[in-house]
């Protein structure tokens, strides 16, 4: 389960609410409201299977409580009184099955609990207001007290806080609705009873809260350590695939991506293009102003490359030294040339200088442009050798400029044809 909590707050932060303790059974302002959306939603779901465990526990103490009535008066008055906490249980338990009641499963549980203590509170001290009645001191009946305190406490999964104000509360209703009906409320079995089993409700939730927290915390950390795992390996696995030096492609990934859109292309018959793209007299540059200066340029040469690879299955890739080679998937043969001039007018712009270039005091490049829809006798090698056959052209006739070329015919052996453009 995704805990937004590892997202919230980083590690330093979730590692300082740790190492500060929990004794308040409460995070920060921002932690706690995360974490009582998720506890909601997890709690309604347990109470799907605790509610069962309670229902099934209230139907054996009723069956006990129901052998040890005699009298038909006090029996039909405590059916009446205790038959409400059963619905009550049912009422809760029908609630966690919807999702749309999670957010208020404080409420219909808190309610809930707090009804069923004031009915059990009640029943004991109505039920024994006559002297002549020993009802009251019959231990399931002060068992009934305890279930109720008890259940609502440590079984119910409510929160420490909640589960106080519940009890306390459902006792003094009862305390109060007892006075004003004149009835008399035996304190023994208020201090024996329900005082005592409520400081040990408390104690349990306390404890359970503070566990739960704890443990929800180390899950946040144990998350975190994932997320960072995970983020480290597509980082590494990335790297893999880039060349250092530009941020392009490397030859490895270049690989694998025109492998595959070979293999799209041939299956649905849809055009791939490749440019290959190479800087003139780069040997020149780098002779003239050192390594250094030569790989700025290549940087900046790579920076317009990767411009033009607009939608998400266009590649860009450093094949080698100072030669690169675009993947245009589903681009013919007049879309390539678009490209590959909107390219030649880029590196114009970037105005990169080159003192020992014979033929412009600008940084240029020439370009090979191959097109082709793949049939099953086709190798990729063809088509990188259009490529590389147009690109050598483009520097035979002066560089800065591109060649386009077209298919090898094999049934005659005619070389191909090329055009030949400057920019």
């Amino acid at each position: 389960m995704k805990l937004k909590g590892s997202t919230a707050l980083n590690r330093m932060q979730i590692e300082q609410v740790a190492s500060r303790g929990l004794n308040s059974v409460h995070f920060s302002k921002t932690l706690e409201r995360i974490y009582q959306e998720q506890y909601k939603n997890e709690a309604a779901y347990e109470f799907r299977f605790r509610g069962l465990i309670i229902l099934i526990l209230y139907l054996f103490l009723s069956f006990g409580i129901y052998q040890t009535i005699s009298n038909n008066d006090i029996m039909q008055q405590w059916l009446t009184y205790y038959a409400w906490v059963g619905i009550i249980v049912i009422t809760a338990w029908i609630l966690s099955f919807f999702k749309k009641f999670n957010q208020y499963f404080d409420y219909y549980t808190g309610f809930g609990s707090m009804a069923a203590i004031t009915i059990s509170f009640i029943i004991i001290t109505n039920i024994g207001a006559d002297p002549n009645n020993t009802a009251q001191n019959d231990v399931l009946f002060h068992t009934a007290m305890m279930y109720a305190v008890v259940i609502t406490y440590s079984f119910v999964g409510m929160r420490f806080y909640t589960a106080v104000i519940v009890c306390w509360m459902g006792g003094l209703i009862a305390i109060f609705i007892s006075i004003w009906s004149n009835q008399e409320i035996g304190w023994t079995l208020l201090n024996r009873t329900y005082t005592f089993y409520s400081f040990l409700g408390m104690a349990l939730t306390y404890a359970i809260d503070r566990q739960h927290r704890e443990n929800y915390l180390q899950n946040c950390i144990i998350e975190l350590n994932q997320i960072e795992l995970t983020q480290q390996a597509q980082q590494l696995a990335l790297l893999s695939q880039l060349d250092s030096l530009t941020g392009l492609a490397n030859r490895r990934y270049l690989n694998e991506v025109l492998d595959k859109e070979w293999r799209y292309a041939l299956r649905h018959q849809t055009p791939l293009s490749i440019l290959m793209v190479d800087i003139d007299f780069f040997k020149n540059y780098n002779d003239h102003l050192g390594h250094i200066a030569g790989d700025q340029c290549l940087q900046l040469i790579a920076d317009a490359i990767h411009s033009i690879t607009a939608r998400s299955n266009d590649l860009a890739a450093r094949y080698g030294g100072e030669e690169f080679l675009l993947v245009f998937p589903m681009t013919d043969q007049q879309q390539a040339e678009a490209l590959t001039i909107r390219l030649l007018q880029l590196i114009q712009a970037a105005a990169i200088p080159h003192p020992s270039s014979p033929i412009s005091e600008l940084v240029t490049i020439s370009v090979g442009i191959a097109t082709i829809i793949p049939q099953a006798h086709d190798q990729i090698s063809e088509l990188i050798s259009l490529a590389d056959r147009a690109l050598y052209l483009a520097k035979n006739e002066g560089r800065n400029r591109y060649h386009i070329a077209e298919p090898y015919d094999k049934t005659t052996a005619t070389p191909m044809t090329n055009k030949h453009i400057l920019l």
